[in-house]
């Protein structure tokens, strides 16, 4: 098993402004997005120059039901928070939101 220190685990349900902070929503509503997918997360992930791992088999343990997948992101030893922000961002910019 890789030693996951300097990878940090983002799940789709983190960025969507659906959810509640209970159901697993980690950003305030104005930086939420709906209908977030692994490879928005992939692709804001890539802009901003960050090893990534795509881990598309796995399930969000409070919605265990839902095929959504994790992606394991090389953050250089930032913190998470600030890392959800950037891709937040960045993922906006792909859509054309920002």
């Amino acid at each position: 098993m890789r030693s996951r220190k300097p990878f940090l685990i983002f799940w789709p349900q983190y960025f969507d402004g659906k959810r509640s902070r209970a159901e697993g929503r980690r950003l305030p509503r104005n930086l939420a997005l709906e209908k977030i997918t692994l490879d928005d997360i992939v692709k804001a992930a890539k802009t901003l120059n960050y090893q990534y791992e795509i881990e598309d088999s796995l399930k969000y343990p409070r919605t265990w039901w839902d095929d959504s997948g994790r992606v394991s992101i090389n953050t250089n030893g930032k913190k998470k928070s600030k890392v959800l922000r950037e891709l937040a961002k960045q993922m906006r910019k792909n859509r054309g939101k920002a």
